[in-house]
C-alpha cells in the first residue's frame, strides 16, 4: 500500500537485517564479560583473545556460539565474587543497552518506522537482553543445538575454564546435510548398536559412550574426550538411542570444527575409541548425571611433559588437556590409606576438597573417577604434587575437613620441579625416558629440587602452604627429602597402568573397571576384573578387538597407514558381547597378513575375577608399551602379529608369562562347542516357540548319540554324563562302604537355581527324591546360599530350614541357570568349590560365565574327562518372557533324570542304600513318552522340528490355543477401544455442536424444541457419561464375547503345578510389562491341588480369566488329581453375581469339558495306553459286549441275523480296545474316572486278584475286621518264615545258597518262574557272595507284592551300557502282564505304574501344558502390541518381548555384595586347601608311625600284626 500524502517513507523490515542486528547484541554481550574480567585482574584479555583466534572466524563463533569461556589464571583461584561480578556484568550491559536501543528508537519514530517496537533492533536487543538474565541472573543454562561442541579451554597455561551462556532460542542460520558415513565407520556403529543389544540382557536404564577427538585444528596433538549418554525410557531401544546421540555428537564435532573448536582427527593419526557402559541401577535412581562414563574433574589444562621418549619430542613442558574417563560395574565400599579405612561418603566429601569440584554424582564409580583423577599424574609435575599431599606421604588423610593448598599453589611450587628439570636435561642432555629408567638420575634431580626448595620453606614462598603436611623426622616419612621424592615418582610413575593397580590394592569392593585418560588413549586403556568378570576378544583377519564384561562396553579403531586396522572395542553384557565382531563383515574384506606363521583365528581372554586381575592393552608404536618403571619388569604378550601388546597383572601375584594357553577359541569353525550371537529376528518371542520342539529333539538325539548338537561328532553332555556318572558313582560307594558319615543333615544332591531355573530344579529334585528316597536330595535358591556362605555373617533363612550345620561336603551339586551369568548361581558356582568337587551346571551353552568358573576346577580324582557343563544349546536368547529355556531346561534334566537314576538302578549295592522305588520299567515307559513328546509340541507350537510351519490339519491344537488368545487379547484391548470410540464421538458432537439426541430432535419436523430442551439436552448428558459402557457393549455384542464381564481392566490367573504355573505367570507378566495401563492385565498363580482356592477365589470378579492346566486323570494315579483340580475350577467358576462369573479355560489332555468352564483345550494324545487305560477298556469292551447280547436275546431268535450281528460286534475285539477307548474317553470326567477305577476295585476283589488285591481292596463292612485279619496273616508270615528258612537250609550252614533258594522258594510264592525266582533272590543279595542269610531271607518272605514286582523288573545290566531304552510295547505294562506270575493280580500290576504315571505328569504332561500356555499368551501379548504400532502408525509402538528394567539376566549383587562373595570365596578355599594339607601331612605322619612301631617290634624279635597296628593312636 503506498504511503499516505506527506508521510516520509517506510523502510522495509528485512529478515537479514534483524539477523544481524541480533548476532551483534550477542557479541557485545559476550565481550561486556571479558571487560569485566579483564578489569578485575582475572585474565590476560589479550591471550584470552590469542588464544580463541582473531578475525571474522572468531567474531561469527562467538556471535553465533553465544558463549564465552574464560580461561583464569592460576592465581584467580577461589576469586569466587569476582567470577560472579563478570557473570553479572553480561546481563546488566545487555539490559543497558537494550533500554538505550529503545529510547533511542523512541526518539526517532515516524521517520523510518511507526513505533520503537516496529525496529529491528529493538527487538534483538530485548531478546538478548531477556536471554542474558535467563543465564546470567537466573542461572539457567540454555539449550545449546548439537552442532556448537562444548569447547574446551584454549589458552595457553590456564587450569580452569568459567563459562557464560546466552540463551539461542533456536535461531540457528546453518542448516548442513547429513553426509552418508564411511563403511568402515558405519560398521563400527553396526556392531556397537548389536554389542549394546546384547548387554542389555543384564539390564539398561541408561547407557553412554565416550570417544576422543582432537581439542582443535590447531592443537591436532591433544585429545579430549566426547561423552555420549542416553539415559532411556519405558519402551525406547537404548542401543538405537546411544548410536543416534554418537551421530548427533559427531555431526556437532564436524559442524563446531568449522568454528574453530574441536574436531575429528585426521586419518591415521589418532585410534578412534568408544568406551561405554549400560546400567542398571541398584544404589540410586536412574538418572542422567549417574549415567556411565564417568568423569570427577572436567577437562583442564595443566603444564605438562611428553614421557614417550621419541625424538621428534620438543624440550620442556606445555599446556595439554588432562582429563579422566572410567566405566565400572560393582560396588566401591571403602579405600584405605596409611592404614586406615574410609567409606564412601567420606571419599565423595574429600574429593570435593581436593579438586575443588562438586560431586558430579552421588553413584560410587563417580568417585572411582575422582580417585583415578588424584593417582594418575605422569608427567605432570602440579598433579604429582597433589597426588604426594593428599595420598603419597604418611601425613596424607582422608578428611573433608582438612584445608588443601588450592590449584594456584601447585602450579606455583610446580615450577621448581620444572626448572630442576629443565636444567639437568640441558647440562647432562638425557632425555626424560632415560631419566625416569635411572635412579641416580632421580636422586640428581631430587638434590636439585632441594636446592632450589631450601630458601621457600622459611620464606613465604611456594612451600608455605605445604609446610603443614611436612614433618622433620626423618622416621615420620613427611620430610622435605620424602616429599620431594614422592613428587618425582610420582610424575615418572604414575601411569594409567600403575593408576589402576594402586586403586585396586587399596579399594574394597567389586570391580569391572575400565579406566581410559586423554593423555594416553591414543595408544592404550587398562581394565580391570575383580569380583566382576571380563573378557577381551581379538579378530586378527578383520581387524577387530572386543572387550567384554558385564556392562562395560568399549571400541577401538585401529586405523594404520600400511594395513587398516579396525580395531573394535566393546563391552556387552557379558561374555557373549564380544562375540559381536563375528556378526558383521570386515569393510573393504578380510586383512592378509603375509606370514605362514600368523594365526588368524579369533581369541578371547578372560580375565580372572576370582582373584582380581589387571589387564593394560597397547596398541601403539613400537615392540613394547609405555609403561612406567615399576612395571616394566612385567612380561609383555603380543597378539594380533604384534599390533598388539598386552601387560598383565595378577592381584595374587605377577603373570607366569604364559598367557596364550588361557586364550579361548571363539569361531565356531574352530571351537566346536562355541556358539555365535542368534539373527536379529522381528519376533523373538515366537521365534522361541518355533524353536522348541528343534531344540528337544537335538537334545535327545544328542543325548541318544545319534546325532551331537553342534554337528560336529563331539556331544558336550555325553562327556560331562561321562564324568557325572563317576562322581555319582563315587558318592553312592561311599554312602555303601559307610565312609561318609551321615547325618540328618548330610546332602547327597544339591540343586540350585534363581527364579525360573530354581522352579525347575524343585520339581527335577522332587522326582528324584522319590525315585530314592533313602538319599537327601535337596534344590535350595542361590540367594539363600549366598545369605549363609556369602559372608562372614550369614543371612538367616527365615521360614526355611536351611542352615551351616548342614553338611555338603562330597555332595553332587548342580547349578540350573539358563543364562549361565546370573549373580548368584554364579557366585555360588565359586563358593561351592570349597565343599565338593564334584560340581556340575546345567545351562544354554558351552561359553557362560559359570562354565569358565567350573572349567577352572581341578578335580582330584583320575579322570580322563572332566567336562561339567550340561548344555541345552539354546545359546542367547534376548526376549525376557522365557519360553525355549525352560522348555529346554525340563527336557535336559529329564534325561539327566533317567541318566542318575538308570547309574543307580545298575548296581544291587546303590540301590539298596538309595532305597530305589523306581524300575527300569519305570525308566523305559519314562524314555518312551520323552521321545513322542517331541511330536506333540510340534502340534502345539505349529511347526515342526525342522522349523516347518505345519498344515492346518495337523496343527489344529496351535491354532485352537491362538485363537483362545486372540479372544483374551479383545478382553484387554476393549477399553482402549471404547476409549478411541469415546474421543471421536466427543470430538465430533462438540465440535459441530449438535449431540445424538439434539440433532434427532432437530431433525424431526413439527416439535417445539423449546418445550423439550432440557430433556434433551439430560439425554446428551447420560450418553456423553455412560458413552464407555455403551462402547463396551458394543463392542462385546460385534465380537461376540460376554456382556456381563465387569468393564475394568483383566486379572489373568494361572493354575497348575508350581513350576508350570510360576513359570506361566512370569511369562505373561513379562509380556504386559511394557503394555500401556489402559491395556494392562494383572498376573497371579496358583496351585488348584493345594492353595489355589484360599489364595485367589476372594478376587473372582465376573470377567476374571482363569486358566488351568488339567493333569490326565484317565491315569489311575492321576484321576484324584484331576478331581481335585476339577473342583477348584468349578468352586472359582461359581461364584456369581447378576449372572456372570470367571472365565474359565482348562488345557490337558482329558478330553472331557467341564459345565462350568468357557473352553477345554485338549492336548493330543502322545503316548501308548498304560495298563489301567488297558483295563478300563476292556471292561467298558465287555460291558459294550454284554449289553450287545442282552439285546440280541430280549430280541429274539426271528429277529437274530446271526452272522452279520457278529461281525458288527467283531469290531470291538480285544485288540482293538485302543481304538474303543478312545472313542468312549470323551465322555468320562475326572469324577466318572474315579467311579470307574473303584468299580475295577471292586471286580478285583471279587475275582480273587491275589494275595495285595486281597489284602488292599477288600471291603469289610466293618473296618476292625480288615485290621484284625491283616495283623493275623503278618504274625503267620512271621513265624513260618523261620521254619521255611531251616527247610531251605539243608547244610545248616545259617546262609541259603542261590540253588537252595531255587529249589525250595515255592514254598514262599508258588506263582513265580525260576527266572523271576532267580530275580528276587540277585535283588537280595546285595554283596553278589551267592548266599543269603536269614535276615535278608525273611525280608523277600515278607516282601510285599508290589515291591516283588518292582524287583521283577530289576535289571543287571553292565555298567558300560548306561542308555535307556524306550519300551516298545503296544501299552505300557504289556510285557509285565505277560511275565507276571499266575497269582499276581491285575491291580497289583497296574498299581507298580503308578510312579512312572506321576513322572509322566512331572517330567513330559506338564512342559506341554506350558508350551501351550505360551503359545496362547504370546498370541494374546502380540495382539495387544500390533493394535497399538497399527493403529498409532507405530508412534505408541513397544517392543513386548522385554520389560522395563530390560533385565534379562540379573546379575545385580543380591542378597549380599559383589566383594563379600568374592572374598568369602577366597576364604573358603584357602581353608579347604588347609584341611586338605593337614589331612596329608597327618596321613603321611600315621603311616611313618606306623613303619617305626613294626621296626621296633621286628627289633625285639615280634611280628608287628595289623591288627596292633591298626590300634596305634596318634597324638
Amino acid at each position: 500500500m503506498p504511503s499516505p500524502a506527506g508521510s516520509p517513507a517506510r523502510r522495509p523490515r528485512s529478515p537479514a537485517s534483524s539477523l544481524g542486528w541480533y548476532l551483534l547484541f550477542g557479541l557485545l554481550h559476550e565481550l561486556s564479560h571479558a571487560f569485566a574480567a579483564w578489569c578485575l585482574g582475572l585474565v590476560d584479555l589479550r591471550a584470552a583473545l590469542a588464544g580463541n583466534g582473531w578475525g571474522l572466524q572468531f567474531a561469527m563463533k562467538l556471535a553465533a556460539e553465544r558463549r564465552w569461556e574464560l580461561p583464569l589464571a592460576d592465581d584467580a583461584a577461589g576469586a569466587e565474587w569476582k567470577i560472579a561480578m563478570v557473570r553479572h556484568a553480561g546481563w546488566a550491559c545487555s539490559v543497558l543497552l537494550a533500554a538505550a536501543v529503545y529510547a533511542h528508537a523512541s526518539k526517532n519514530r515516524g521517520k523510518s518506522f511507526d513505533g520503537p517496537l516496529d525496529h529491528p533492533a529493538v527487538w534483538a536487543a530485548i531478546i538478548t537482553a531477556l536471554e542474558a538474565l535467563s543465564t546470567d541472573l537466573l542461572g539457567l543454562e540454555r539449550y545449546i543445538l548439537p552442532f556448537f561442541p562444548r569447547a574446551a579451554p584454549s589458552s595457553s597455561g590456564c587450569t580452569r575454564a568459567v563459562t557464560f551462556f546466552c540463551g539461542n532460542f533456536g535461531l540457528i542460520l546453518l542448516n548442513p546435510a547429513y553426509t552418508a558415513t564411511e563403511e568402515g565407520k558405519k560398521t563400527a556403529l553396526d556392531i556397537l548398536e548389536k554389542m549394546i543389544s546384547v548387554t542389555m540382557v543384564r539390564g539398561a536404564q541408561s547407557g553412554g559412550v565416550v570417544s576422543f577427538i582432537s581439542r582443535s585444528a590447531r592443537h591436532p596433538d591433544q585429545i579430549m574426550g566426547m561423552r555420549s549418554r542416553v539415559l532411556n525410557s519405558k519402551r525406547t531401544d537404548l542401543s538405537k538411542g546411544i548410536r543416534a546421540k554418537i551421530e548427533a555428537d559427531a555431526l556437532r564435532v564436524r559442524t563446531g570444527a568449522k568454528f574453530g573448536g574441536p574436531c575429528e582427527p585426521k586419518p591415521g593419526t589418532l585410534v578412534k575409541t568408544y568406551v561405554g557402559h549400560t546400567r542398571f541401577a541398584t544404589s540410586s535412581l536412574a538418572s542422567f548425571d549417574g549415567t556411565h562414563p564417568h568423569q570427577w574433574t572436567p577437562p583442564r589444562l595443566w603444564r605438562c611433559y611428553d614421557l614417550s621418549g621419541k625424538e621428534e619430542v620438543q624440550f620442556g613442558s606445555k599446556p595439554r588437556l588432562v582429563e579422566n574417563f572410567i566405566t565400572h560395574n560393582g560396588d566401591f565400599d571403602f579405600y584405605e590409606l596409611n592404614g586406615m579405612s574410609y567409606g564412601l561418603d567420606g571419599v565423595q566429601n574429600w574429593l570435593e576438597r581436593v579438586t575443588s569440584y562438586e560431586m558430579p554424582s552421588p553413584v560410587d564409580s563417580a568417585a572411582i573417577a575422582g580417585v583415578v583423577d588424584i593417582l594418575h599424574t605422569q608427567g605432570c609435575f602440579s598433579l604429582s604434587i597433589r597426588y604426594a599431599v593428599c595420598l603419597g606421604l604418611t601425613t596424607s588423610r582422608i578428611n573433608a575437613e582438612m584445608e588443601l593448598p588450592a590449584h594456584m599453589d601447585y602450579s606455583r611450587l610446580a615450577q621448581f620441579f620444572e626448572v630442576a628439570l629443565d636444567k639437568q636435561i640441558e647440562g647432562t642432555g638425557h632425555r626424560l625416558d632415560f631419566i625416569s629408567a635411572m635412579p641416580e638420575e632421580r636422586e640428581f634431580l631430587e638434590d636439585l629440587v632441594i636446592s632450589l626448595l631450601g630458601l621457600e620453606l622459611h620464606d613465604e614462598g611456594a612451600m608455605l602452604p605445604f609446610v603443614k603436611f611436612l614433618t622433620t623426622d626423618e622416621e615420620g616419612g613427611a620430610t622435605l627429602a620424602n616429599f620431594v621424592r614422592v613428587v618425582i615418582d610420582a610424575f615418572f610413575d604414575n601411569d594409567l597402568l600403575w593408576t589402576v593397580k594402586t586403586f585396586l590394592s587399596n579399594a574394597k569392593g567389586s570391580f569391572g573397571l575400565c579406566v581410559t585418560s586423554a593423555q594416553s588413549a591414543h595408544r592404550q586403556l587398562c581394565v580391570a576384573s575383580r569380583g566382576q568378570t571380563n573378557s577381551i576378544a581379538f579378530y586378527p583377519k578383520s581387524g577387530i578387538l572386543c572387550y567384554g564384561e558385564r556392562n562395560i562396553p568399549v571400541i577401538y579403531w585401529f586405523l594404520e597407514s600400511e594395513l587398516t586396522w579396525s580395531a573394535l572395542y566393546f563391552a556387552g553384557s557379558e561374555q557373549a558381547a564380544v562375540k559381536a565382531g563375528m556378526s558383521f563383515p570386515t569393510p573393504g574384506g578380510d586383512l592378509y597378513v603375509d606370514d605362514p606363521t600368523f594365526d588368524d583365528r579369533p581369541l578371547r581372554f578372560d580375565l580372572d575375577d576370582l582373584n582380581g586381575e589387571l589387564l593394560l592393552i597397547d596398541w601403539g608404536e613400537g615392540d613394547l608399551p609405555e609403561v612406567s618403571p615399576p612395571n616394566r619388569h612385567l612380561p609383555v604378550h603380543s597378539i594380533m602379529n604384534g599390533r598388539v601388546k598386552l601387560v598383565v597383572i595378577h592381584e595374587g601375584g605377577e603373570s607366569d608369562g604364559l598367557l596364550h594357553h588361557r586364550m579361548t577359541l571363539l569361531s565356531p569353525r574352530d571351537h566346536e562347542f562355541m556358539k555365535a550371537l542368534p539373527k536379529d529376528y522381528k519376533d523373538p518371542i515366537a521365534q522361541d516357540l518355533r524353536d522348541i520342539p528343534k531344540i528337544c529333539r537335538r537334545i535327545q538325539d544328542d543325548w541318544r548319540g545319534f546325532q551331537s548338537m553342534n554337528g560336529q561328532g563331539t556331544s558336550l553332555n555325553r562327556l560331562t554324563a561321562w564324568n557325572f556318572t563317576k562322581c555319582l558313582q563315587n558318592r553312592m560307594q561311599s554312602l555303601h562302604s559307610g565312609s561318609v558319615e551321615r547325618t540328618s543333615g548330610t546332602i547327597d544332591i544339591l540343586l540350585t537355581g534363581c527364579e525360573v531355573s530354581l522352579w525347575l530344579a524343585e520339581q527335577f529334585a522332587s522326582d528324584l527324591q522319590k525315585a530314592f528316597p533313602r538319599l537327601r536330595i535337596t534344590a535350595i535358591s542361590s540367594n539363600k546360599l549366598l545369605g549363609l556362605f556369602g559372608q562372614d555373617l550369614d543371612c538367616p533363612s527365615i521360614g526355611f530350614p536351611y542352615s551351616r550345620s548342614y553338611d555338603y561336603k562330597g555332595a553332587l551339586m548342580i547349578i540350573v541357570s539358563h543364562s549361565g551369568g546370573t549373580f548368584a548361581p554364579l557366585a555360588c558356582s565359586n563358593l561351592l568349590q570349597s565343599m565338593s568337587d564334584n560340581i556340575f551346571v546345567v545351562t544354554s551353552e558351552w561359553d557362560v560365565q559359570i562354565g569358565k568358573q567350573l572349567r577352572g576346577m581341578h578335580s582330584e580324582k583320575d579322570h580322563i574327562v572332566d567336562s561339567r557343563i550340561f548344555t541345552t544349546d539354546c545359546g542367547l536368547r534376548p526376549a525376557e518372557p522365557c519360553s525355549i529355556s525352560v522348555a529346554a531346561t525340563q527336557q535336559l534334566l529329564t534325561n539327566l533324570f533317567s541318566h542318575i537314576c538308570i547309574v543307580i538302578l545298575s548296581n544291587p549295592h546303590f540301590r539298596d542304600v538309595s532305597g530305589a522305588i523306581i524300575t527300569e520299567r519305570d525308566l523305559a515307559e519314562l524314555e518312551r513318552c520323552n521321545q513322542e513328546n517331541i511330536g506333540a509340541l510340534e502340534k502345539i507350537v505349529g511347526y515342526d522340528s525342522d522349523g516347518n510351519e505345519l498344515l492346518p490339519e495337523i496343527g489344529g491344537t496351535a491354532k485352537e490355543l491362538r485363537a483362545m488368545g486372540k479372544l483374551w487379547s479383545r478382553h484387554v484391548l476393549e477399553n482402549v477401544k471404547a476409549y478411541c470410540w469415546c474421543f471421536v464421538y466427543i470430538f465430533v458432537t462438540v465440535t459441530t455442536g449438535w449431540p445424538v439426541a439434539r440433532a434427532i430432535s432437530n431433525a424431526i419436523h413439527g416439535v417445539d424444541h423449546d418445550n423439550y430442551y432440557y430433556l434433551i439436552g439430560f439425554v446428551d448428558a447420560c450418553i456423553f457419561f455412560w458413552m464407555p459402557q455403551m462402547a463396551i457393549l458394543v463392542l462385546r455384542m460385534i465380537e461376540g464375547r460376554n456382556l456381563r464381564h465387569r468393564m475394568v481392566g483383566r486379572t489373568v490367573v494361572v493354575g497348575d503345578i508350581p513350576w508350570v504355573a510360576q513359570s506361566a505367570e512370569a511369562f505373561l507378566g513379562k509380556i504386559f510389562a511394557c503394555s500401556y495401563s489402559i491395556a494392562g492385565c494383572g498376573v497371579l498363580s496358583g496351585n488348584p491341588t493345594d492353595h489355589l482356592v484360599h489364595r485367589h477365589t476372594h478376587r473372582v470378579v465376573r470377567g476374571s480369566l482363569l486358566l488351568c492346566g488339567r493333569p490326565d486323570g484317565r491315569l489311575s494315579a492321576l484321576t484324584s488329581v484331576e478331581t481335585s483340580v476339577c473342583l477348584s475350577i468349578n468352586q472359582a467358576s461359581s461364584i456369581q453375581s447378576i449372572g456372570g462369573t470367571c472365565e474359565s479355560v482348562t488345557i490337558g489332555h482329558n478330553p472331557f469339558q467341564l459345565p462350568l468352564s468357557k473352553k477345554a483345550i485338549f492336548l493330543d494324545w502322545s503316548r501308548p495306553m498304560f495298563l489301567c487305560e488297558r483295563m478300563l477298556g476292556e471292561s467298558d469292551l465287555k460291558s459294550f459286549v454284554d449289553r450287545r447280547r442282552k439285546k440280541v436275546v430280549d430280541v429274539g431268535p426271528s429277529k437274530k441275523k446271526g452272522p452279520k450281528k457278529s461281525g458288527k460286534s467283531s469290531r470291538f475285539k480285544a485288540d482293538d480296545v485302543e481304538e474303543k477307548r478312545r472313542f468312549d474317553s470323551d465322555s468320562r470326567s475326572a469324577a466318572a474316572l474315579q467311579g470307574a477305577y473303584h468299580n475295577l476295585n471292586k471286580e478285583a476283589h471279587r475275582g480273587g486278584g491275589g494275595q495285595q488285591a486281597v489284602a488292599v481292596m477288600a471291603e469289610h463292612t466293618n473296618p476292625l475286621e480288615e485290621i484284625l485279619e491283616q495283623a493275623i496273616l503278618e504274625r503267620q508270615t512271621a513265624k513260618n518264615a523261620r521254619s521255611i528258612f531251616n527247610e531251605m537250609d539243608e547244610d545248616g550252614s545259617g546262609t541259603i545258597s542261590a540253588e537252595e533258594f531255587l529249589a525250595k522258594y515255592y514254598l514262599v510264592d508258588s506263582t513265580l518262574s525260576r527266572d523271576q525266582v532267580f530275580k528276587i533272590f540277585e535283588e537280595a543279595d546285595h554283596d553278589n557272595s551267592g548266599y543269603i542269610d536269614y535276615a535278608k531271607f525273611e525280608t523277600i518272605a515278607e516282601m510285599p507284592e508290589l515291591q516283588k514286582l518292582r524287583a521283577l523288573q530289576t535289571i543287571n545290566r553292565p555298567r558300560s551300557l548306561l542308555q535307556v531304552e524306550a519300551s516298545d510295547e503296544l501299552y505300557f505294562g504289556e510285557q509285565l502282564r505277560d511275565e507276571a506270575g499266575k497269582g499276581v493280580g491285575l491291580l497289583s500290576i497296574e498299581q507298580s505304574q503308578h510312579f512312572s504315571m506321576e513322572l509322566y505328569e512331572g517330567r513330559v504332561a506338564s512342559l506341554q501344558r506350558f508350551v501351550a500356555m505360551c503359545v496362547m499368551f504370546h498370541e494374546m501379548g502380540k495382539r495387544v502390541e500390533n493394535f497399538f504400532s497399527k493403529f498409532t502408525f507405530g508412534l505408541l509402538g513397544y517392543r513386548y518381548d522385554r520389560t522395563h528394567s530390560i533385565m534379562r539376566i540379573a546379575s545385580t549383587a543380591s542378597p549380599v555384595s559383589g566383594a563379600n562373595v568374592r572374598e568369602r570365596s577366597r576364604l573358603l578355599r584357602l581353608s579347604t586347601r588347609v584341611k586338605r594339607s593337614l589331612e596329608v601331612v597327618s596321613f603321611a605322619w600315621h603311616q611313618y608311625r606306623l613303619r617305626k612301631q613294626e621296626e621296633r617290634l621286628r627289633r625285639a624279635g615280634f611280628r608287628a600284626s595289623s591288627t596292633v597296628a591298626s590300634r596305634i593312636r596318634i597324638d
